[in-house]
C-alpha cells in the first residue's frame, strides 16, 4: 500500500507501506503496520496523520481489524 504523512513535521512523507500478522510486533496474530520494516503503533500512525493513497481491499480490511484509521485519498 501507499501511504501519505499529512503532519507538517513529515515534510509530506509518500512511501510503501505493509501491514502484518507475523511481524514480532503482532499480538495475537493481530495486524500491525509495518513501514520500512519498523512497527508503527496506532496511536503513532493517527499522530502522523496518515492517509491511503493505494490499498488492496485485503490491506484495508487489516488495517481496520488492527485499529488503524486513515483517510483515504480520493484519486
Amino acid at each position: 500500500m501507499v501511504l501519505r504523512a499529512t503532519l507538517p513535521v513529515f515534510d509530506g512523507w509518500t512511501g510503501e507501506a505493509r501491514i502484518a500478522t507475523e511481524h514480532p510486533a503482532s499480538s495475537c496474530d493481530g495486524p500491525v503496520l509495518l513501514i520500512e520494516g519498523e512497527p508503527v503503533g496506532t496511536l503513532e500512525a493517527d499522530l502522523a496523520g496518515y492517509e491511503i493513497l493505494n490499498a488492496t481491499v485485503v490491506e484495508l480490511g487489516l488495517l481496520h481489524r488492527g485499529g488503524y484509521h486513515f483517510k483515504i485519498k480520493a484519486a
